[in-house]
């Protein structure tokens, strides 16, 4: 799919895309921004997504370097009619203070395949909204039962 490049299209994609199921999100999905930020899918910016003890996690790579690690949850996008929305949240111990406010609101364009999200930033008396992003799947991961081993 082109997504759009305006900001009025790009919310009524958002509104008109369904709440995605969490249990559903898992793999590999390639980011591209599609709004006010430079886009670094060419440097193969990717979301992993994966099951550990019952709840759904992951992190971001660009040329194969983990970061930001999250949680993900349900929610609601106020911002936007109050729709359902999946959150990407980075409120994790091990990332670094300023990625730690990161509040992504995702949903469902394309079932279990494409995304639509908006890129947030958690400040102490608002959600400030920073961009629009897509996220395509572009590989299966097996779920995982129990935590990662840690180390190589």
């Amino acid at each position: 799919m082109e997504f759009p490049k305006s900001y009025n299209e790009l919310t009524q994609v958002f509104r008109s895309a369904s709440a995605p199921d969490i249990d559903k999100l898992s793999g590999e999905y390639l980011v591209d921004m599609l709004s006010v930020w430079p886009s670094f899918k060419r440097f193969s910016h990717r979301k992993v997504i994966y099951r550990v003890n019952n709840q759904t996690q992951g992190h971001n790579t660009i040329l194969n370097m983990a970061w930001g690690h999250f949680f993900i949850e349900e929610g609601i996008c106020r911002e936007v009619d109050s729709l359902r929305v999946a959150v990407i949240n980075y409120n994790r111990a091990d990332n670094s203070f300023p990625v730690r406010g990161v509040r992504d609101h995702i949903r469902c364009v394309e079932k279990d395949v494409l995304y639509i999200g908006r890129f947030n930033y958690q400040l102490p008396e608002r959600l400030l909204f920073l961009g629009y992003f897509s996220l395509e799947k572009i590989l299966d991961i097996p779920l995982l039962l129990k935590a990662p081993a840690v180390g190589c």
